[in-house]
């Protein structure tokens, strides 16, 4: 039975879940509480096995998944007999520490190291092929980057111990600037500068106000601790929480993450065949 650790997505978009044994379960109408649908699994996730792995995806379309050298998306959700496909091959002498983005827009590549970012796009505009990696400017941080949210269209978000910078690309290069230091140790962070960002650390959560003058406010935070996090204010948060069992996944849902309104529900268990 899985025990899941990673999700992607929102309640407003869907949302899919990633389990230790390579499961995937997602749910695209988080709102109307329709079925629990199943995919493929990723092959080759061990179950307690300390290698990178993440999940990108917005539930209802596709999902992408990184674990330890390989990125490989599924374009259909819910359907058994879709197949796993690869995206093009690390930059040589690179492992991976975060990665953002997805396989329509391309993906930008934080660098076991944290401290060189590459971006991955599309072939001449080519739906179905990869130009290769290229190098982006690099985070400007003293220390290495923990962290990398976002998207290359809108911005990228980078965070280190204790400084968060935002990278914008424009057709004079790309441009590195520096944002409020964040008020938590940040353990993960979701989201995007279009929709917002949320961030989850030492028990709490903080939204990223990105305007005109960037702050930093604090959430109401739930009495539960959590395992995994996704979602944006614009379209509600989804967490994982960290007393999940075998069982299922007991993933809460706040379709207004700033008023603190949480629900929960209780993934069903996986379907035999």
């Amino acid at each position: 039975m899985s025990n899941y650790i990673h999700i992607a997505g929102s309640p407003r978009t869907g949302i899919v879940l990633l389990g230790d044994d390579g499961a995937v379960r997602s749910l695209s109408q988080v709102e109307t509480a329709s079925a629990w649908q199943d995919s493929p699994k990723f092959a080759g996730v061990v179950p307690g096995e300390a290698v990178f792995a993440c999940l990108l995806g917005d539930g209802a379309h596709f999902t992408t998944v990184a674990h330890g050298t390989a990125i490989r998306y599924l374009s259909t959700l819910g359907q058994p007999s879709a197949r796993w496909k690869d995206v093009a091959p690390l930059p040589a002498g690179t492992g991976m520490a975060g990665l953002a983005g997805d396989h329509l827009d391309g993906y930008l590549l934080l660098t076991a190291d944290g401290h060189d970012l590459y971006r991955l796009g599309r072939d001449g505009g080519n739906t179905s092929g990869w130009s290769e990696w290229e190098p982006c400017a690099a985070p400007p941080l003293r220390g290495k980057a923990t962290l990398i949210a976002g998207d290359w269209q809108h911005g990228v978000l980078a965070v280190g111990d204790g400084v968060a910078v935002k990278l914008a690309h424009s057709g004079a290069g790309d441009a590195w600037t520096a944002l409020p230091p964040p008020p938590v140790a940040i353990e993960m962070v979701t989201g995007n500068f279009r929709d917002g960002y949320i961030a989850y650390g030492e028990g709490c959560l903080c939204m990223l106000d990105a305007g005109a003058q960037p702050r930093w406010r604090f959430l109401p935070t739930p009495d539960f601790d959590f395992r995994a996090l996704s979602g944006n204010p614009a379209h509600g948060l989804a967490a994982v929480l960290a007393d999940s069992s075998g069982d299922g996944a007991l993933v809460a849902y706040a379709l207004r993450p700033e008023q603190g309104l949480w629900s929960l529900a209780l993934a069903p268990r996986a379907r035999r065949r």
